[in-house]
């Protein structure tokens, strides 16, 4: 698991995650145009940021799922076009980490693209290969000493979930039996969602117990339609863009859909 921390202005009252996965660049039903404006928004909000949580490039090969030849450019363009698109927003983006289909070219090659295209942007420091833990700094406690909040967010791209909502809902609400966080985030099921549970934490010093609440959330796909996914009789995907809203003064988390 890659720990990742990272200490934002003192300045910051409200801080907005706009998580990106399941792009998918490459794929003919990609929405561009939702794409390109998600990217703005990131850009010219301030104190909005990102997390990259996967599958930016489709990579059809010829052994894959996804057919090589329904891909309108092929996979180097579509590192090109990641390091295009997202160059303008680097210093917005938290976590950069890997999907299952960009996993297809380190499987033929054991190049990683996602890495290279981290490298280029001069954020090797925030790739993740896989699981990723963030610690995240900013703002300034409205009472007691006065320092940064900071919230804990885990995630990785995802795996399996079946064809059900419970499945994919599962397999999110499971992230928490791994690590304790205030945020899951995964993504790989295209099915935006979010949720909230509490657990009871041990207090060693007051031999007492305190409530922790944590906030799940699904991310969203980029693409109109499931191409092979159509095919295979999976549902219509959502497009409904995910967020996650963090206070810089008290503990309170927002999740968006």
């Amino acid at each position: 698991m890659k720990i990742i921390n990272l200490k934002l202005s003192d300045s910051i009252k409200k801080l907005r995650i706009i998580p990106i996965s399941d792009v998918h660049l490459g794929d003919k039903q990609l929405n561009m145009k939702l794409l390109k404006d998600t990217l703005k928004r990131i850009k010219e909000e301030e104190n909005t940021y990102t997390i990259l949580n996967g599958d930016f490039c489709n990579c059809a090969l010829k052994n894959s799922k996804s057919d090589v030849y329904e891909d309108n450019i092929s996979p180097m363009e579509q590192l090109n076009l990641m390091l295009e698109l997202i160059e303008p927003i680097k210093d917005k983006i938290l976590v950069i980490s890997t999907g299952n289909h960009e996993d297809r070219i380190t499987k033929e090659t054991n190049i990683d693209i996602t890495r290279l295209a981290a490298k280029q942007l001069g954020i090797e420091n925030k790739y993740a290969e896989s699981w990723w833990y963030l610690y995240l700094r900013f703002g300034q406690k409205a009472e007691g000493a006065k320092r940064p909040m900071c919230y804990q967010i885990t995630g990785y791209h995802g795996s399996g979930g079946g064809r059900k909502v419970g499945g994919k809902a599962n397999r999110l609400q499971e992230m928490s039996q791994v690590v304790i966080a205030d945020v899951y985030i995964m993504s790989h099921t295209h099915t935006p969602m979010s949720m909230k549970q509490q657990i009871w934490l041990p207090d060693y010093a007051n031999n007492s117990l305190n409530k922790k609440e944590m906030y799940y959330l699904m991310s969203n796909s980029f693409l109109e339609s499931e191409g092979y996914g159509e095919k295979l009789g999976m549902i219509p995907v959502s497009n409904s863009i995910t967020e996650i809203e963090l206070d810089g003064t008290k503990r309170k988390i927002k999740t968006i859909l």
